[in-house]
């Protein structure tokens, strides 16, 4: 059950001129996450934006939570001048999250999606890897930590500027030629685009795989609608039936 939270900032460390992180102490009563799923956030005293924003649960604690957060547009802004001892009231977890795992898997992150799938590692302890990717080197984040938490890492930029040249859904075309498909299971999280690319090629080898959709999300609880998804299944709201959705659904 979802909880609206009043919870303390411990402190915000920049990774790269748009990507910060934010932690946050939690309340004792607090429940934890699972992975795939999300809180809305709200800067605190501003109406500028008027609605909270969604963000995958990043890292957590027994009293604590982390969220990776890209700087692009007013709400990520004034969420990257919190300071230590700031008061911000959060309401999650929301949503549906990555069910565990009953054979290996191979992790999908496009961009700020790793935000989504990061905790997969550490939450299930099955046989992880993972292609991570972004548009150019520095926006590759934690990739050291990633290393620890997974078998193997394939890192891929759009300009070739770290690791194999191209999307992550090119270095999965790439890393499929010589696997079994039926071995394993595709766990992603990405960009509209990457996603739907991903979608397509998964479904061409047909792989199992839940994917998370990004979406905006306005009331988290499946009342307004600004989230509606044409699936397979007809409309679908992504923060009540998603984000995390079976391959089949999509």
């Amino acid at each position: 059950m979802s909880r609206l939270l009043d919870t303390e900032v411990e402190g915000i460390h920049n990774l790269t001129a748009r990507e910060f992180t934010l932690r946050l102490r939690l309340p004792a009563n607090a429940e934890p996450p699972q992975p795939g799923q999300f809180y809305l956030l709200k800067p605190p005293c501003s109406n500028d934006p008027l609605l909270r924003r969604p963000f995958s649960a990043f890292r957590w604690g027994n009293d604590w939570i982390e969220f990776l957060i890209r700087k692009k547009g007013k709400a990520t802004t004034l969420l990257g001048t919190l300071r230590s001892g700031d008061r911000i009231s959060i309401l999650g977890p929301l949503g549906r999250a990555f069910p565990e795992p009953e054979k290996t898997t191979v992790v999908i992150a496009g961009g700020i999606g790793i935000a989504s799938v990061y905790s997969l590692a550490p939450a299930y302890r099955a046989d992880h890897t993972l292609i991570y990717g972004a548009r150019t080197s520095g926006e590759l984040v934690f990739v050291e930590n990633l290393k620890t938490l997974f078998r193997d890492v394939h890192l891929c930029t759009d300009d070739g500027s770290r690791g194999f040249h191209g999307s992550v859904v090119d270095c999965l075309r790439e890393f499929l030629k010589d696997k079994d498909p039926a071995t394993f299971v595709v766990y992603g999280c990405g960009p509209e685009g990457m996603t739907a690319s991903l979608t397509d090629l998964l479904k061409e080898h047909n792989i199992e795989a839940y994917l998370s959709l990004e979406e905006r999300m306005a009331c988290g609880l499946g009342a307004c609608m600004g989230c509606v998804r044409q699936t397979a299944e007809g409309m679908r709201r992504v923060c009540m039936e998603g984000p995390v959705f079976h391959i089949g659904e999509l």
